[in-house]
Protein backbone atom coordinates (compact mmCIF):
# COMPACT_ATOMS: atom_id res chain seq x y z
CA UNK A 1 0.00 0.00 0.00
CA UNK A 2 1.33 3.24 -0.84
CA UNK A 3 3.44 4.91 2.19
CA UNK A 4 1.24 7.73 3.65
CA UNK A 5 4.16 10.34 3.28
CA UNK A 6 2.73 13.25 1.31
CA UNK A 7 0.31 16.07 2.44
CA UNK A 8 -2.18 16.77 -0.95
CA UNK A 9 -4.61 19.43 -0.53
CA UNK A 10 -8.06 19.73 -2.89
CA UNK A 11 -9.84 22.88 -2.48
CA UNK A 12 -12.92 23.23 -4.16
CA UNK A 13 -15.11 26.37 -4.11
CA UNK A 14 -18.62 26.26 -2.92
CA UNK A 15 -21.61 26.40 -5.58
CA UNK A 16 -19.19 28.59 -7.33
CA UNK A 17 -20.91 30.53 -9.97
CA UNK A 18 -23.80 31.34 -7.44
CA UNK A 19 -21.64 32.05 -4.72
CA UNK A 20 -19.55 35.22 -7.05
CA UNK A 21 -23.34 36.30 -8.03
CA UNK A 22 -24.45 36.19 -4.35
CA UNK A 23 -20.89 38.10 -3.93
CA UNK A 24 -21.41 41.01 -6.59
CA UNK A 25 -25.28 41.07 -5.83
CA UNK A 26 -26.12 41.88 -2.25
CA UNK A 27 -29.93 41.46 -2.97
CA UNK A 28 -29.11 37.38 -3.78
CA UNK A 29 -27.50 36.66 -0.33
CA UNK A 30 -29.51 33.90 1.73
CA UNK A 31 -31.56 33.83 -1.43
CA UNK A 32 -32.30 30.56 -4.20
CA UNK A 33 -29.85 31.69 -6.55
CA UNK A 34 -30.10 29.57 -10.24
CA UNK A 35 -27.31 30.64 -12.88
CA UNK A 36 -28.13 29.05 -16.24
CA UNK A 37 -30.54 29.25 -18.89
CA UNK A 38 -33.62 30.98 -18.47
CA UNK A 39 -36.82 29.32 -17.24
CA UNK A 40 -38.83 29.04 -20.64
CA UNK A 41 -36.10 27.77 -22.47
CA UNK A 42 -34.63 24.43 -23.40
CA UNK A 43 -31.15 24.98 -21.26
CA UNK A 44 -29.71 23.49 -18.21
CA UNK A 45 -28.88 25.38 -14.62
CA UNK A 46 -24.87 25.43 -14.85
CA UNK A 47 -24.75 25.90 -10.60
CA UNK A 48 -26.87 26.40 -8.07
CA UNK A 49 -26.61 28.40 -4.71
CA UNK A 50 -26.97 26.16 -1.23
CA UNK A 51 -30.22 27.61 -0.65
CA UNK A 52 -31.25 26.42 -4.45
CA UNK A 53 -30.04 23.26 -3.55
CA UNK A 54 -32.67 22.46 -0.65
CA UNK A 55 -35.22 22.89 -3.40
CA UNK A 56 -33.25 19.76 -5.01
CA UNK A 57 -31.87 21.69 -7.69
CA UNK A 58 -28.28 20.92 -8.94
CA UNK A 59 -26.34 21.15 -12.01
CA UNK A 60 -27.46 20.18 -15.57
CA UNK A 61 -30.78 19.88 -13.90
CA UNK A 62 -33.37 20.74 -17.05
CA UNK A 63 -33.93 25.15 -16.31
CA UNK A 64 -37.77 24.12 -16.69
CA UNK A 65 -37.46 21.58 -13.99
CA UNK A 66 -35.46 23.44 -11.50
CA UNK A 67 -38.22 26.61 -12.09
CA UNK A 68 -40.73 23.98 -11.74
CA UNK A 69 -39.21 23.14 -8.31
CA UNK A 70 -38.35 26.47 -7.18
CA UNK A 71 -40.53 29.38 -8.91
CA UNK A 72 -39.45 32.03 -6.43
CA UNK A 73 -35.65 31.34 -7.07
CA UNK A 74 -33.47 34.11 -8.54
CA UNK A 75 -32.67 32.63 -11.72
CA UNK A 76 -29.35 34.44 -13.47
CA UNK A 77 -27.54 33.93 -16.52
CA UNK A 78 -23.49 32.87 -16.37
CA UNK A 79 -21.07 36.04 -16.56
CA UNK A 80 -18.40 33.69 -17.77
CA UNK A 81 -15.66 36.19 -18.11
CA UNK A 82 -16.15 37.38 -14.48
CA UNK A 83 -16.21 33.54 -13.20
CA UNK A 84 -12.43 33.14 -15.17
CA UNK A 85 -11.34 36.20 -13.51
CA UNK A 86 -11.93 34.92 -10.18
CA UNK A 87 -10.86 31.76 -10.47
CA UNK A 88 -7.54 33.20 -12.12
CA UNK A 89 -7.57 35.08 -8.93
CA UNK A 90 -8.10 32.07 -7.06
CA UNK A 91 -5.32 29.91 -8.58
CA UNK A 92 -2.94 33.02 -7.72
CA UNK A 93 -3.68 32.88 -4.43
CA UNK A 94 -2.89 29.20 -3.83
CA UNK A 95 0.06 29.11 -5.81
CA UNK A 96 1.68 31.42 -3.19
CA UNK A 97 1.49 28.15 -0.72
CA UNK A 98 2.94 26.09 -3.15
CA UNK A 99 4.37 25.95 -6.37
CA UNK A 100 2.95 22.04 -7.06
CA UNK A 101 -0.80 22.95 -8.07
CA UNK A 102 -3.19 21.22 -10.23
CA UNK A 103 -6.18 23.21 -11.66
CA UNK A 104 -8.73 20.61 -12.36
CA UNK A 105 -11.41 23.10 -13.31
CA UNK A 106 -12.49 26.59 -12.82
CA UNK A 107 -13.01 26.29 -9.28
CA UNK A 108 -10.73 23.49 -8.08
CA UNK A 109 -7.36 22.33 -7.39
CA UNK A 110 -4.84 20.25 -5.42
CA UNK A 111 -1.96 21.47 -3.88
CA UNK A 112 1.18 19.28 -2.91
CA UNK A 113 1.79 20.77 0.66
CA UNK A 114 4.64 17.93 1.61
CA UNK A 115 7.40 19.68 3.41
CA UNK A 116 4.95 22.55 3.60
CA UNK A 117 5.39 22.64 7.81
CA UNK A 118 8.04 24.81 8.34
CA UNK A 119 6.92 27.60 6.06
CA UNK A 120 3.12 27.28 7.39
CA UNK A 121 2.74 24.90 10.40
CA UNK A 122 0.73 21.87 9.87
CA UNK A 123 -1.51 20.83 7.57
CA UNK A 124 -5.03 21.85 9.63
CA UNK A 125 -3.57 25.03 10.35
CA UNK A 126 -2.53 26.13 6.59
CA UNK A 127 -5.79 25.23 5.34
CA UNK A 128 -8.02 27.37 7.69
CA UNK A 129 -5.13 30.11 6.59
CA UNK A 130 -5.58 28.76 2.97
CA UNK A 131 -10.19 28.97 3.45
CA UNK A 132 -9.94 32.42 5.40
CA UNK A 133 -7.40 33.77 2.90
CA UNK A 134 -9.78 33.22 0.15
CA UNK A 135 -12.67 34.65 2.44
CA UNK A 136 -10.72 37.81 2.99
CA UNK A 137 -9.08 38.28 -0.42
CA UNK A 138 -12.42 37.03 -2.28
CA UNK A 139 -15.36 36.92 0.08
CA UNK A 140 -16.02 33.48 -1.05
CA UNK A 141 -15.54 30.37 0.38
CA UNK A 142 -14.06 26.61 -0.09
CA UNK A 143 -13.91 23.71 1.04
CA UNK A 144 -10.51 21.84 1.28
CA UNK A 145 -9.98 18.06 1.96
CA UNK A 146 -6.42 16.66 3.72
CA UNK A 147 -5.08 13.61 2.86
CA UNK A 148 -1.95 11.51 1.63
CA UNK A 149 -3.33 11.25 -1.69
CA UNK A 150 -5.28 13.04 -4.61
CA UNK A 151 -8.16 11.15 -4.37
CA UNK A 152 -8.74 10.33 -0.66
CA UNK A 153 -8.22 14.55 -0.44
CA UNK A 154 -10.94 14.97 -3.25
CA UNK A 155 -13.48 12.76 -1.56
CA UNK A 156 -12.67 14.35 1.92
CA UNK A 157 -13.12 18.02 0.64
CA UNK A 158 -16.82 17.44 -0.45
CA UNK A 159 -17.54 16.18 2.90
CA UNK A 160 -18.27 18.81 5.09
CA UNK A 161 -19.39 21.39 2.71
CA UNK A 162 -20.09 24.17 1.99
CA UNK A 163 -16.83 26.02 4.12
CA UNK A 164 -15.66 22.87 5.33
CA UNK A 165 -12.28 21.28 5.99
CA UNK A 166 -11.87 17.38 6.56
CA UNK A 167 -8.40 15.38 7.37
CA UNK A 168 -8.31 11.93 6.14
CA UNK A 169 -6.38 9.33 8.15
CA UNK A 170 -2.66 8.99 7.71
CA UNK A 171 -2.34 5.09 8.44
CA UNK A 172 -3.01 3.08 5.10
CA UNK A 173 -6.05 0.54 7.42
CA UNK A 174 -7.01 3.83 9.20
CA UNK A 175 -7.63 5.00 5.41
CA UNK A 176 -9.26 1.82 3.74
CA UNK A 177 -12.01 1.93 7.07
CA UNK A 178 -12.21 5.51 6.57
CA UNK A 179 -13.05 4.69 3.00
CA UNK A 180 -15.09 1.79 3.56
CA UNK A 181 -19.06 2.92 3.76
CA UNK A 182 -19.01 5.37 1.15
CA UNK A 183 -20.40 5.03 -2.16
CA UNK A 184 -19.29 3.45 -4.79
CA UNK A 185 -19.81 6.04 -6.91
CA UNK A 186 -17.50 8.12 -4.81
CA UNK A 187 -14.80 6.23 -6.29
CA UNK A 188 -12.94 8.54 -9.13
CA UNK A 189 -14.20 7.71 -12.97
CA UNK A 190 -16.81 5.36 -11.80
CA UNK A 191 -19.38 6.91 -13.58
CA UNK A 192 -23.16 5.95 -14.04
CA UNK A 193 -23.21 3.27 -16.02
CA UNK A 194 -19.99 1.99 -14.01
CA UNK A 195 -21.12 2.36 -10.98
CA UNK A 196 -25.14 0.54 -12.42
CA UNK A 197 -22.38 -2.72 -13.50
CA UNK A 198 -20.89 -2.73 -9.69
CA UNK A 199 -24.30 -3.01 -7.95
CA UNK A 200 -25.08 -5.62 -10.61
CA UNK A 201 -22.14 -7.66 -9.21
CA UNK A 202 -23.09 -6.53 -5.26
CA UNK A 203 -20.81 -4.10 -5.34
CA UNK A 204 -22.87 -1.18 -3.25
CA UNK A 205 -20.03 0.87 -0.81
CA UNK A 206 -16.16 1.10 -1.50
CA UNK A 207 -16.11 -1.72 1.03
CA UNK A 208 -17.70 -4.17 -1.08
CA UNK A 209 -15.30 -3.47 -3.72
CA UNK A 210 -12.19 -4.87 -1.88
CA UNK A 211 -14.74 -8.58 -1.94
CA UNK A 212 -13.43 -8.50 -5.78
CA UNK A 213 -9.88 -9.87 -7.18
CA UNK A 214 -7.87 -7.54 -9.39
CA UNK A 215 -8.24 -9.78 -11.82
CA UNK A 216 -11.66 -10.30 -12.05
CA UNK A 217 -12.05 -6.34 -12.00
CA UNK A 218 -9.73 -6.32 -15.14
CA UNK A 219 -11.81 -8.74 -17.07
CA UNK A 220 -14.98 -6.74 -16.63
CA UNK A 221 -13.75 -3.21 -16.96
CA UNK A 222 -10.33 -3.56 -19.09
CA UNK A 223 -7.60 -0.94 -17.54
CA UNK A 224 -10.56 1.00 -15.14
CA UNK A 225 -10.88 -2.33 -12.99
CA UNK A 226 -7.19 -1.90 -12.09
CA UNK A 227 -7.79 1.84 -11.21
CA UNK A 228 -11.15 0.44 -9.22
CA UNK A 229 -8.95 -2.01 -7.47
CA UNK A 230 -6.50 0.25 -5.99
CA UNK A 231 -8.27 3.54 -5.60
CA UNK A 232 -11.12 1.16 -3.45
CA UNK A 233 -8.00 0.19 -1.16
CA UNK A 234 -7.08 4.16 -0.77
CA UNK A 235 -4.11 3.59 -2.86
CA UNK A 236 -3.56 6.42 -5.60
CA UNK A 237 0.11 7.18 -6.40
CA UNK A 238 -0.46 10.03 -8.95
CA UNK A 239 2.03 13.52 -8.84
CA UNK A 240 -0.20 16.72 -8.50
CA UNK A 241 0.49 18.25 -11.41
CA UNK A 242 1.19 15.46 -13.59
CA UNK A 243 -1.89 16.54 -15.65
CA UNK A 244 -0.54 20.29 -15.47
CA UNK A 245 2.67 20.80 -14.36
CA UNK A 246 3.55 24.20 -12.81
CA UNK A 247 5.44 26.00 -15.56
CA UNK A 248 4.85 29.70 -14.00
CA UNK A 249 4.51 31.35 -10.81
CA UNK A 250 2.69 34.92 -12.00
CA UNK A 251 0.45 37.62 -10.21
CA UNK A 252 -2.15 39.77 -11.49
CA UNK A 253 -3.85 43.28 -10.40
CA UNK A 254 -7.43 43.97 -11.74
CA UNK A 255 -7.76 48.05 -11.18
CA UNK A 256 -10.30 49.13 -8.99
CA UNK A 257 -11.24 51.34 -12.45
CA UNK A 258 -10.04 51.44 -15.81
CA UNK A 259 -6.89 52.80 -15.82
CA UNK A 260 -5.29 54.88 -18.17
CA UNK A 261 -2.54 56.06 -16.47
CA UNK A 262 1.04 54.42 -17.73
CA UNK A 263 2.87 55.68 -14.99
CA UNK A 264 0.15 53.61 -12.75
CA UNK A 265 1.00 50.77 -14.89
CA UNK A 266 4.49 51.04 -14.05
CA UNK A 267 4.48 51.24 -10.56
CA UNK A 268 1.70 47.96 -10.75
CA UNK A 269 4.35 45.66 -12.37
CA UNK A 270 7.04 46.61 -9.91
CA UNK A 271 5.33 45.47 -7.05
CA UNK A 272 4.01 42.39 -8.84
CA UNK A 273 7.32 41.57 -9.86
CA UNK A 274 8.32 41.93 -6.02
CA UNK A 275 5.95 39.21 -5.42
CA UNK A 276 6.86 37.14 -8.48
CA UNK A 277 10.68 36.69 -7.60
CA UNK A 278 9.98 36.28 -3.77
CA UNK A 279 7.81 33.11 -4.62
CA UNK A 280 10.56 32.25 -6.81
CA UNK A 281 13.20 32.79 -4.14
CA UNK A 282 11.24 30.85 -1.75
CA UNK A 283 10.68 27.58 -3.98
CA UNK A 284 14.25 27.66 -5.26
CA UNK A 285 13.45 28.37 -9.01
CA UNK A 286 14.71 31.02 -11.65
CA UNK A 287 12.81 31.54 -15.13
CA UNK A 288 14.47 32.10 -18.11
CA UNK A 289 11.06 33.61 -19.88
CA UNK A 290 9.41 36.81 -18.22
CA UNK A 291 5.67 37.81 -19.85
CA UNK A 292 3.07 40.07 -19.26
CA UNK A 293 -0.57 39.73 -19.41
CA UNK A 294 -3.33 42.44 -19.72
CA UNK A 295 -7.02 42.51 -20.24
CA UNK A 296 -8.63 45.61 -21.74
CA UNK A 297 -11.83 46.76 -20.37
CA UNK A 298 -13.77 44.34 -22.95
CA UNK A 299 -11.87 41.67 -20.91
CA UNK A 300 -10.36 40.37 -23.83
CA UNK A 301 -6.90 39.03 -22.63
CA UNK A 302 -3.36 39.43 -24.52
CA UNK A 303 0.42 38.56 -23.25
CA UNK A 304 3.88 39.04 -24.73
CA UNK A 305 6.73 37.23 -23.27
CA UNK A 306 10.39 37.82 -23.13
CA UNK A 307 13.47 35.39 -22.71
CA UNK A 308 15.84 36.81 -19.85
CA UNK A 309 19.13 37.78 -20.43
CA UNK A 310 19.87 34.75 -18.40
CA UNK A 311 17.75 32.23 -15.90
CA UNK A 312 17.07 34.46 -12.94
CA UNK A 313 14.90 35.38 -9.74
CA UNK A 314 16.03 38.75 -9.24
CA UNK A 315 13.50 40.67 -9.34
CA UNK A 316 16.00 44.06 -10.57
CA UNK A 317 16.40 42.21 -14.20
CA UNK A 318 12.99 40.57 -14.40
CA UNK A 319 11.05 43.91 -14.31
CA UNK A 320 13.93 45.50 -16.87
CA UNK A 321 13.07 42.74 -19.19
CA UNK A 322 8.97 43.01 -18.25
CA UNK A 323 8.86 46.75 -18.30
CA UNK A 324 10.55 47.00 -22.10
CA UNK A 325 7.56 44.59 -22.65
CA UNK A 326 5.05 47.18 -20.95
CA UNK A 327 6.66 50.17 -23.25
CA UNK A 328 5.38 48.16 -26.36
CA UNK A 329 2.48 48.28 -25.10
CA UNK A 330 0.13 50.56 -26.90
CA UNK A 331 -3.53 50.16 -25.40
CA UNK A 332 -5.27 53.52 -24.13
CA UNK A 333 -6.54 51.56 -21.28
CA UNK A 334 -6.74 48.67 -19.29
CA UNK A 335 -8.33 46.91 -16.47
CA UNK A 336 -5.95 44.05 -15.71
CA UNK A 337 -2.09 43.62 -15.54
CA UNK A 338 -0.10 40.82 -14.97
CA UNK A 339 3.55 39.29 -14.97
CA UNK A 340 5.12 36.27 -14.58
CA UNK A 341 8.42 34.22 -15.24
CA UNK A 342 7.95 30.52 -16.90
CA UNK A 343 10.71 28.27 -18.34
CA UNK A 344 11.76 27.47 -14.29
CA UNK A 345 14.25 25.43 -13.21
CA UNK A 346 16.10 24.51 -9.85
CA UNK A 347 17.88 27.31 -8.71
CA UNK A 348 21.12 25.82 -6.70
CA UNK A 349 22.03 27.52 -3.68
CA UNK A 350 25.74 27.17 -4.93
CA UNK A 351 24.68 29.92 -7.84
CA UNK A 352 24.96 32.94 -5.42
CA UNK A 353 28.90 31.88 -5.22
CA UNK A 354 29.64 31.12 -8.82
CA UNK A 355 29.13 34.69 -9.85
CA UNK A 356 31.27 37.70 -8.98
CA UNK A 357 30.37 41.38 -8.82
CA UNK A 358 26.77 43.02 -9.51
CA UNK A 359 25.03 39.92 -10.10
CA UNK A 360 26.39 38.53 -6.91
CA UNK A 361 25.58 41.43 -5.05
CA UNK A 362 22.11 41.98 -6.46
CA UNK A 363 20.74 38.03 -5.36
CA UNK A 364 23.07 38.45 -2.10
CA UNK A 365 20.71 41.81 -1.14
CA UNK A 366 17.27 40.19 -2.30
CA UNK A 367 18.07 36.81 -0.63
CA UNK A 368 18.84 39.50 2.77
CA UNK A 369 15.22 41.04 2.36
CA UNK A 370 13.98 37.79 2.31
CA UNK A 371 15.43 36.46 5.71
CA UNK A 372 14.02 39.53 7.19
CA UNK A 373 10.97 39.16 5.74
CA UNK A 374 10.49 35.93 6.96
CA UNK A 375 11.54 36.43 10.48
CA UNK A 376 10.08 40.01 11.39
CA UNK A 377 7.20 40.30 8.47
CA UNK A 378 6.68 41.77 4.77
CA UNK A 379 6.61 45.18 6.38
CA UNK A 380 9.80 45.43 7.97
CA UNK A 381 11.64 46.33 4.77
CA UNK A 382 10.31 47.78 1.46
CA UNK A 383 12.42 49.05 -1.78
CA UNK A 384 12.09 52.39 -2.66
CA UNK A 385 9.32 52.27 -5.57
CA UNK A 386 6.53 50.21 -3.40
CA UNK A 387 6.82 53.24 -0.54
CA UNK A 388 4.86 55.30 -2.94
CA UNK A 389 2.06 52.55 -4.05
CA UNK A 390 1.19 49.58 -2.91
CA UNK A 391 -1.49 46.95 -3.78
CA UNK A 392 -4.42 45.94 -1.90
Amino acid sequence: MEPASRTIFHIDMDAFFASVEQRDHPQYRNKPVIVGAQPGGRGVVSAASYEARAYGIHSAMPINEAFGRCPHGIFVRPRISVYEEVSEALMQLFSTFSPKLEQISVDEAFLDMTGSERLFGPPLQTARRIAATVRSKQRLTASIGIAPNKFCAKIASDINKPHGITVCPDDPEEIVAWLAPMPVGKIWGAGKKTVQELNRMGIQTIGDMRRISLEKLINRFGRQGAALYHLSRGIDDRPVGVDAPCKSISREHTFSADSRNPDQWRETLFILIQDVSTRARRYHLKGSTVFITWRRPDFTRHTRRKTLRQQTNVAKLIFEDALALLNEVNEPSLRLLGVGITGLGAALQTDLFAKEGVMRRWEASEQAMDILADRFGSKTIKKGSELRKRLT
